[in-house]
């Protein structure tokens, strides 16, 4: 399992984009690490009390979210699929959660906001558990 930087090489890519290569279970990822760090503070900033939640805005660092989550998670499982304890049983406890129906932000955006703050929460973990060298006695401190 490697993680390598590597310069941008798509002409859509930003410069300055922190993109890293991981193995995954199917082979190479490529992972920007700059614009998943942007929608987990997307996801995780304070909600103002009585302040607007813009529904669009929320649903798009939703589907993000969920999408960076679909991406590290299966690279995170084959890193720490020899090590059991509470990484695997949080791993499988997001797989599982992604499957899950979340609030429209229409009708519920409160909650739609809280529930963006989890993912992020949860991306925060899988992305340290990508980006980081595997410790087999690491503790993972998080709701996932």
């Amino acid at each position: 399992m490697t993680t390598s930087p590597t310069s941008p090489t798509s002409a859509t890519e930003q410069p300055g984009d922190n993109h890293i290569r991981v193995d995954g279970p199917d082979g190479p990822v490529m992972v920007n690490v700059e614009a998943i760090e942007q929608r987990i503070a997307a996801g995780i900033r304070p909600v103002v009390d009585g302040g607007r939640i813009d529904p669009a805005e929320i649903t798009k660092t939703i589907a993000g979210l969920v999408g960076d989550a679909k991406v590290l998670l299966p690279v995170a499982e084959a890193r720490y699929k020899d090590h059991g304890g509470q990484v695997a049983m949080g791993l499988d406890s997001l797989r599982r959660r992604l499957a899950y129906h979340r609030p429209d932000p229409c009708l519920y955006p409160l909650n739609a906001a809280l529930c963006a703050a989890d993912l992020a929460r949860s991306c925060r973990t899988l992305l340290s558990l990508v980006t980081e060298p595997v410790d087999s006695h690491r503790v993972v401190l998080t709701t996932w």
